[in-house]
């Protein structure tokens, strides 16, 4: 079994990032990634700045957190249900979605294009 560590990670979001960027993606929604790759997130310093806007279809309120540069949740906003929140940012820095209670919901890493994360 492989087992990744944050400069693997660093080095294939860098890889994906380059990509996304050079093909031109409009603007859409974002993808999610496992919660599993939180544990090897972390915002990295950048000079692309960007936006995603994350918007609450559940019932309960979720919490968004920034990855920083030691991959620890920083609290950001509390996005109360059927409304949203748009967050400017880097595409060097991760983005954490979680129920009320700190489970995550998805990992999100914006990329050149304003992107839009439907939290179902």
């Amino acid at each position: 079994m492989l087992k990744f560590t944050r400069f693997h990670f660093a080095i294939i979001s860098s890889a994906l990032l380059s990509f996304t960027i050079s093909a031109g993606v409009p603007a859409a929604n974002a993808q999610s990634q496992q919660c599993e790759a939180e544990s090897v997130s972390i915002s990295r310093s950048g000079k692309i700045a960007t936006e995603i806007t994350f918007v609450n279809q559940r019932s309960t309120p979720v919490r968004l957190y920034w990855l920083d540069y030691s991959g620890q949740r920083k609290f950001y906003a509390l996005i109360p249900p059927n409304k949203r929140i748009t967050q400017s940012t880097y595409v060097t820095h991760p983005w954490v979605i979680t129920g009320t209670k700190n489970n995550c919901l998805g990992v999100y890493y914006p990329d050149g294009q304003p992107r839009i994360v439907e939290i179902l």
